[in-house]
């Protein structure tokens, strides 16, 4: 979803205004970031802040955008190579076959070739709420009915409702499900997911999407690729280019699955769905470990300053494990969008059941400081 443009009441517009003359009191205004490193990175007087799409703020790894470069005289060609390239690098940097993968034009159509291939007569989808919905609207076009399960009231995943859901059914169930989940952060129970991916069957499959996965710092966290890897037929794990490795503008995602599960996905496929520019950037990025190594310290950095701005407010959060953070903001949502972007920073949208919660994305910490520089301001209104 992308930013929505807010029409503000009357009431709303002074309440932004009084909001930005104080915070011009602090020093603070309407910005963007230099993506250099957390140490150089500033905030300068030029766009809104970009806090809403859970993007990687530093940018590419330089050996990306070199790869980038080098690549554009050759834009003419048809990518088959390039993509070829950059499976095996992930097939060899995984210890999976390239027969165990699969090309996606970002990992959201990766959802939607696992979907299509796993559909089969009166087959339900099962995906817990709020979570990252598009596949949702895979379903709907194919006239699959989508089951959606609350979160229970820790914000976690409720797997035992989803087994339910599942049992009560009379016929076959795909089983969605986003670890960690977005937009709370959350990682899925782990003996209790990995005990339900084993019952996998032709009466139950799942799509697990690890969209965050290179952000989790949880001691045991163990990938569902390993089922894979142990011959489970009915799993397909997508992973994507877009978050930390910031090629979300070049739509590079790949699936892992079963040999057969991957020619079923790629009938699906369209056809030469990569691009070149995007294979090239992505495979360098798989090179730059020090880079990768960068992001994820900005990232760590960044978020204990939320988190102790958000502590020192008495707002709830919940520790997150990915480049977000799902946060209360005592009152309506909408309204706290409207007025964060007013005073330069575009923060999360809505979710189901999150009324009074925002999903907040880690810019550097530049950006964040001057976030809680403005939730500080906010609190002194009366707005948080």
């Amino acid at each position: 979803m992308h930013a929505s443009t807010f029409k503000l009441s009357r009431r709303q517009f002074l309440y932004a205004g009084a909001a930005a003359s104080s915070l011009a009191t602090l020093g603070c205004s309407s910005s963007s970031v230099s993506t250099q490193t957390p140490s150089t990175a500033t905030v300068n007087t030029a766009e809104a802040i970009p806090l809403n799409f859970n993007e990687n703020p530093l940018g590419l790894a330089p050996k990306a955008q070199q790869a980038v470069l080098e690549a554009l005289p050759n834009a003419w060609r048809y990518p088959d190579a390039a993509r070829s390239d950059l499976m095996a690098t992930i097939a060899s940097n995984l210890s999976l076959e390239t027969s165990q993968l699969i090309y996606g034009n970002g990992s959201s159509e990766v959802l939607k070739m696992a979907l299509d291939a796993l559909v089969q007569t009166n087959t339900q989808l099962v995906m817990p709420d709020p979570s990252y919905g598009v596949i949702i609207d895979y379903a709907m076009a194919r006239g699959v009915p989508v089951v959606k399960v609350k979160l229970d009231g820790d914000w976690q995943t409720d797997l035992g409702a989803m087994k339910a859901k599942v049992a009560a059914h009379n016929g076959p169930s795909i089983v969605y499900l986003c670890n960690p989940n977005n937009p709370t952060g959350l990682l899925l129970p782990q003996s209790e997911l990995n005990q339900w991916l084993d019952q996998a069957s032709s009466q139950l499959s799942f799509i697990v999407d690890e969209a965050y996965v290179e952000y989790v710092a949880q001691p045991g966290f163990v990938s569902a690729i390993e089922r894979v890897k142990q011959g489970q037929k009915h799993i397909v794990v997508c992973r994507t280019f877009s978050k930390i490795y910031a090629l979300a503008g070049l739509r590079v995602g790949y699936g892992v699955a079963h040999g057969e599960l991957i020619k079923a996905m790629q009938a699906q496929a369209s056809i030469d769905n990569a691009n070149l520019i995007g294979c090239v950037a992505a495979k360098a990025s798989l090179r730059s470990q020090q880079w990768l190594e960068l992001s994820l310290k900005s990232n760590s950095q960044a978020k204990e300053l939320v988190y102790k701005q958000l502590e020192a407010l008495g707002l709830d959060y919940l520790p997150s494990e990915t480049n977000f953070i799902f946060h209360k903001v005592n009152g309506d949502s909408e309204l706290y969008m409207q007025r964060m972007s007013k005073a330069g920073i575009l923060v999360g949208r809505p979710f189901n059941h999150g009324e009074g919660w925002n999903r907040l994305s880690i810019g550097t910490p530049a950006q964040m400081q001057y976030f809680c520089k403005t939730l500080a301001k906010f609190r002194e209104l009366g707005w948080v």
